[in-house]
């Protein structure tokens, strides 16, 4: 965490409704994101963001003084287990992989559309797998999360990621090949 979020963080810990604000500027884009990937719904994720932050508000003393992004993120993650657990729908995770960069940063139309049509092709395959799985592939490749804030994030074991992201890459991998081995994770 860079030191302005930090100076921030200690702020909010503190009952500074302006510093939770202010965090709110700055993370609440990429609250949003998770959310809006875990749960499907734009306007479940804006619901969403809303009551995390509003809770950071009530409830300054909860955040933690280290690891605030890793923090939060678990936040959201646990947040959106609730609301879909509520609608019984945990089946309903679809979540949206992270974008590869392409090496080439002007491609020419038919490059973009071969490149829109991979994405769609691993977006599917993953909203195949297992929620647990989606989760760790969300998290970790379009959340860029390490292991151990995924480990903590879902409180399991960091081997327990890595065994997730390998049997999530296999099955993407087998789903990609029976439509013509589309890409590479």
């Amino acid at each position: 965490m860079d030191q302005d979020a930090g100076g921030l963080v200690e702020r909010a810990r503190s009952g500074d409704g302006e510093a939770v604000s202010d965090l709110a500027v700055l993370y609440g884009p990429e609250v949003y994101r998770l959310a809006r990937y875990l749960l499907g719904s734009v306007e479940e994720a804006r619901d969403a963001a809303a009551d995390i932050f509003a809770r950071l508000f009530v409830f300054p003393g909860n955040i933690p003084v280290d690891s605030f992004r890793p923090w939060l993120m678990k936040v959201v993650y646990n947040h959106c287990i609730d609301v879909l657990r509520r609608r019984k729908v945990l089946n309903r995770l679809l979540p949206k992989i992270y974008q590869r960069i392409t090496a080439n940063p002007d491609p020419t139309p038919d490059e973009a559309a071969v490149e829109t049509d991979e994405r769609e092709e691993v977006r599917r395959a993953v909203a195949l797998l297992p929620e647990q799985d989606r989760a760790v592939v969300v998290l970790r490749y379009y959340q860029q999360m390490s292991y151990a804030e995924i480990s903590k994030i879902m409180d399991i074991p960091e081997a327990t990621v890595g065994t997730r992201l390998h049997r999530a890459r296999e099955k993407i991998r087998r789903v990609l090949a029976k439509n013509e081995g589309v890409g590479e994770i």
